[in-house]
């Protein structure tokens, strides 16, 4: 027996034509900002902090990874407010800066949130009583001790470890380099 092709297979075969020409037309038509899609790169990675050259620091030392349940070994007293707000994970460093008085040393913390709430949240409680905004950081606020700030999922927390002259300068630079490596 010959296989003989009716009317209705023509029809099934412009069909299914229609279809791929379709969702080829739609693909093209609705492709992706490279923006958009490095901002989504960027945050599948999670947190991040900068290579040590890109802040102007002379050396980073000691990056750690916290999750949820390693939290408390970074904060441990305050490791119930981040949680309560969707903290989910952080890294963690400290750079060091030639400063005028010898060596300066930042603490710097990159944590992630579940949504830019938690971010903003655990901003304004991280926030120094005497903090100013930092010029180019939205968000940022600095007391020259302590700088924080926030882009999307993220809350930067930088604490000068060595006080003193200089020490505001390394915090702000730091943040910028923190800040270019969040924005695409």
């Amino acid at each position: 027996m010959r296989f003989r092709p009716g009317p209705w297979h023509a029809a099934l075969v412009v069909a299914l034509a229609a279809a791929v020409a379709w969702v080829l037309a739609e693909g093209r038509r609705t492709r992706e900002d490279p923006a958009d899609v490095v901002r989504a790169l960027r945050a599948s990675r999670g947190p991040a902090l900068p290579a040590a050259p890109l802040a102007g620091a002379s050396s980073r030392a000691g990056l750690q990874r916290y999750d949820r349940d390693s939290l408390y070994e970074l904060v441990n007293g305050a490791a119930e407010a981040y949680l309560s707000r969707g903290f989910a994970s952080c890294v963690a460093a400290v750079y060091a800066f030639a400063g005028p008085s010898g060596l300066l040393e930042v603490a710097a913390e990159a944590h992630r949130f579940a949504d830019e709430g938690g971010a903003r949240a655990q901003l304004a409680a991280e926030r120094p009583r005497q903090a100013r905004e930092v010029p180019g950081l939205p968000g940022g606020a600095s007391d020259g001790q302590v700088l924080v700030a926030a882009a999307g999922l993220d809350l930067l927390k930088l604490t000068a470890l060595t006080p003193g002259p200089g020490a505001g300068e390394a915090l702000a630079a730091l943040a910028a380099a923190w800040r270019k490596e969040t924005q695409p």
